[in-house]
């Protein structure tokens, strides 16, 4: 047996507001029926190849929210995304007008950055420079 799609849910405090954050700021799109946002509280989303599931709970996550990610470490996730352009997103990011955290080279060869959703899930995002520069 082959595991062969990974498709994270995350469970949010209010959708409509994470739909919002999740279009402006990464350019996801609803892929699920609109139906399913109303009814179910509910919906998929999708922007290039990545996919995510979120669910309006009535006791969401107690999450770190707007702490410095660079001193928090116990995240119970962090979600990588791997853009094909991180400095580009990393701008389009900041003048929507989202806090992040600084546009960093690291020591391992990656440049980075993180931001948190409306509930303080942790998205981070990175480019391998060695493979950009290929």
């Amino acid at each position: 047996m082959k595991l062969k799609h990974l498709v994270p849910m995350l469970n949010v405090s209010n959708i409509e507001k994470s739909l919002e954050f999740y279009n402006k700021a990464l350019s996801f799109e609803l892929i699920s029926p609109k139906e399913s946002v109303s009814e179910w509280r509910w919906a998929t989303i999708k922007s290039g190849d990545i996919e995510l599931m979120l669910a309006e709970c009535e006791s969401a996550p107690e999450l770190a929210k707007n702490t410095d990610p660079h001193k928090q470490t116990n995240w119970p996730a962090i979600y990588y995304f791997y853009p094909d352009d991180v400095a580009y997103l990393y701008k389009h990011v900041r003048q929507c007008g989202y806090e992040t955290t600084p546009l960093e080279t690291t020591f391992y060869g990656m440049t980075e950055f993180s931001l948190q959703d409306p509930d303080g899930h942790m998205l981070s995002f990175g480019e391998d420079l060695e493979l950009k520069n290929k």
